[in-house]
C-alpha cells in the first residue's frame, strides 16, 4: 500500500525516546504542549517553510493541507485499502507469510492492516496519482503538537514526491513485503524521520543532538512480528541509513537516494555495502509443481530473513540474494524459497539457524535427501538443498510437499 503512516507512537519515540501506547495521542499532545511552552502555533505555510529549511531541499510547489475528522479518516483509509490492497493480493500475501511461518494460517491480513492504520495514523500524505494530498487528522481542524510533528514528516514525503514519483518507483508486482519495497521505504521513511528529528531539535533543548539519538523499534501490542517489522523497521533502520547518507554527502545525497534507492535491505542495514555498490545476486527458482498456479513471488531479503529467525543476528549478515515463489494447488499452498550466501560458512550458519527456528514448533525433523524435513501437520517444512544454496520448502498438503522435496533434492 501507499506510504502514509507516521503514528503517534513513532513521533513519541523521536520526542521522548519512550513510545507510549498507540492510543495515547492525547497524552502525547499534553507532553509536547508542555515542552513547547508558549511558542506561537505554526501555520501550515510556516511549517512547510521550516521543512524546506531544516531538510535542505526546497519545495517546487506549495502543498495544501487538508483536514480529516476521525470518522472521515476511517472512510478514507477503507477506500484506500480497497484500491491498493484488494482481497486477492491480501490472500496471496497471507498464504505466503503463513507458509514461511511468519503469520498464523487464516489471518485476515486486510483487516489487521486496516486496524493498524486506523489506530495509528494522525497525519499522512497520499502519493497516488490523481490524489497527492496532505492530511492532518483533527476533529477541530487545527494543528495539535502531535499533528505538527507528524506533518513535518509527511511534508517531507510530499517534497520527495515532487522530485521522484514515489508511487511509480517500483513495479506494482513488487509487493509490500518484498525486500525491494522495504528498501525503498527505508530511504523515504528514514529521510523523513531525520528531518522530523532535526525539526524537533529546533523547538526545544533535549540535552543533546536528537538527530543522532537512537530510535527504538516501537512496540505494537498483539501484532505479528512480520507486520511490526514491515511497518516500523523502515523508520528505524532507515534513520540509520539517512544519517550515513547525510554524513557522506549532506541533504543532496539523500535527495539523490529518493530516485536511486538501495536495491536491498542488506544495503539499508549495512550502509558500507551500499557505498561499496555490493549488489544483491539474482536468484531464480528452477522448478515448479505440476498444475500449480503462481500466487506470489518476490524477495524476502536480509531484514525479513532476520524476522524469520525470530530476531535476526549474525546468522543473516552473509545474505547474498534470494527469491521465493508461492503456488496454489487446488486450494492448498506450496512455497519454495531459495537463498544464496556470501561464503560457505555464512550458508551453513544460516541453514543451522533456520533448522533451529523450526525445531521447537515442528519437532527434531528427519533427514530426507539434502533436506531436514519437519512433517508435523498442518504445515510441513523442509530446510536444506545442495551446497551453494539454502532451500526452504513449505506446504499444507502432504503429497505436494513430498513431491517437491523429492524433485528438488534430485536436481
Amino acid at each position: 500500500m501507499t506510504s502514509l503512516v507516521v503514528a503517534a507512537l513513532l513521533a513519541a519515540g523521536a520526542a521522548a525516546q519512550e513510545p507510549p501506547a498507540p492510543d495515547a495521542s492525547d497524552l502525547l499532545d499534553a507532553l509536547l504542549a508542555g515542552l513547547l511552552g508558549q511558542q506561537e502555533e505554526e501555520t501550515p505555510e510556516a511549517l512547510q517553510a521550516r521543512v524546506a529549511e531544516v531538510g535542505g531541499v526546497p519545495f517546487r510547489a506549495a502543498v495544501p493541507l487538508n483536514y480529516l475528522e476521525p470518522a472521515g479518516l476511517a472512510s478514507y483509509l477503507r477506500q484506500l485499502v480497497d484500491a491498493e490492497y484488494p482481497p486477492e493480493l491480501a490472500d496471496a500475501d497471507a498464504r505466503t507469510l503463513a507458509a514461511f511461518g511468519l503469520l498464523d494460517p487464516g489471518t485476515d491480513l486486510r483487516a489487521v492492516r486496516t486496524k493498524l492504520l486506523l489506530e495509528n495514523v494522525v497525519g499522512f500524505y497520499d502519493d497516488r496519482p490523481g490524489h497527492r494530498r496532505l492530511f492532518a487528522v483533527s476533529d477541530t481542524r487545527s494543528l495539535t503538537p502531535t499533528n505538527r510533528i507528524v506533518l513535518v514528516h509527511e511534508l517531507r514525503h510530499a517534497l520527495q514526491d515532487q522530485y521522484a514519483d514515489l508511487h511509480a518507483a517500483l513495479p506494482k508486482s513488487v509487493g509490500d513485503f518484498d525486500d525491494r519495497r522495504i528498501a525503498l521505504m527505508s530511504v523515504l521513511e528514514g529521510d523523513a524521520t531525520l528531518v522530523m528529528m532535526r525539526y524537533l531539535e529546533g523547538l526545544f533543548p533535549l540535552g543533546g543532538a536528537l538527530g543522532d539519538a537512537a530510535l527504538p523499534v516501537p512496540p505494537i501490542e498483539g501484532v505479528p512480528a512480520v507486520l511490526r517489522d514491515q511497518l516500523a523497521r523502515p523508520y528505524v533502520d532507515g534513520l540509520n541509513l539517512a544519517r550515513a547518507l547525510h554524513e557522506r554527502g549532506g541533504w543532496a545525497a539523500l535527495r539523490e537516494a529518493w530516485s536511486k534507492p538501495p536495491r536491498s535491505t542488506e544495503q539499508v542495514l549495512h550502509s558500507d555495502k551500499l557505498f561499496a555498490r555490493e549488489e544483491p545476486r539474482e536468484v531464480v527458482i528452477p522448478w515448479s509443481p505440476a498444475g500449480g498456479r503462481v500466487l506470489a513471488e518476490g524477495v524476502l531479503g536480509e531484514l525479513l530473513a532476520g524476522t524469520l529467525l525470530g530476531g535476526g543476528g549474525a546468522a543473516t549478515e552473509g545474505w547474498g540474494g534470494d527469491a521465493y515463489r508461492t503456488w496454489d494447488l487446488n486450494g492448498a499452498t506450496l512455497l519454495v524459497w531459495r537463498a544464496v550466501w556470501d561464503t560457505p560458512q555464512d550458508e551453513a550458519e544460516f541453514r543451522d539457524a533456520l533448522r533451529a527456528r523450526f525445531e521447537p514448533s515442528h519437532g527434531p525433523g528427519v533427514q530426507k535427501g539434502p533436506f531436514r524435513a519437519f512433517t508435523r501437520t498442518p504445515w510441513r517444512l523442509a530446510v536444506g538443498g545442495p551446497p551453494g544454496t539454502v532451500l526452504l520448502v513449505s506446504s499444507d498438503a502432504g503429497a505436494a510437499f513430498e513431491r517437491a522435496i523429492a524433485e528438488l533434492g534430485a536436481r
